[in-house]
């Protein structure tokens, strides 16, 4: 029997593929849980229609992201800290000091999306990436200036 599957089912199938699997296993499994459908045209076409939508969205975002990666990428983030001898700082720089800077700029922007593999602990400029969409890393402009 030819089903197409509503959601992913672990050793079987993925959402929207359409796969034969025994009668016993979609009559008793697969229906009753709603995890697939018998293939129809109608269910055929509706699944096309579902495939459209998403890759539209994901066009959509992939556009937003974009558009947001060009704003942060000419935008600067500058921070104060202490600093001791030598332009070391007391503590360091984390992601979530350069989001708390990014939102008052104006962007939200998630800590866990900037990708900072080391805390910053010098005083002066420093490139950090930021992940917006899988496809899109923009690069931010992070300016450390010592207080006294």
């Amino acid at each position: 029997m030819k089903v197409v599957f509503l959601q992913d089912v672990p050793k079987q199938g993925l959402k929207g593929e359409v796969k034969n699997v025994s009668e016993g296993f979609a009559r008793n499994f697969l229906f009753p849980r709603n995890l697939a459908k018998v293939v129809t045209p109608e269910v055929l076409k509706e699944l096309e229609q579902q495939r459209m939508a998403d890759q539209r969205r994901e066009e959509q975002a992939v556009a937003s992201a974009r558009e947001l990666a060009k704003k942060i990428a000419s935008h600067t983030v500058t921070l104060h800290v202490k600093t001791g001898e030598g332009g070391k700082t007391f503590g360091a720089i984390t992601s979530k000091q350069i989001a708390d800077a990014l939102h008052e700029a104006g962007f939200d922007i998630d800590k866990k999306k900037i990708v900072l593999h080391d805390a910053i602990r010098h005083v002066g400029e420093s490139e950090v990436p930021v992940r917006l969409h899988h496809d899109v890393t923009a690069k931010v402009k992070v300016v450390v200036h010592p207080t006294k």
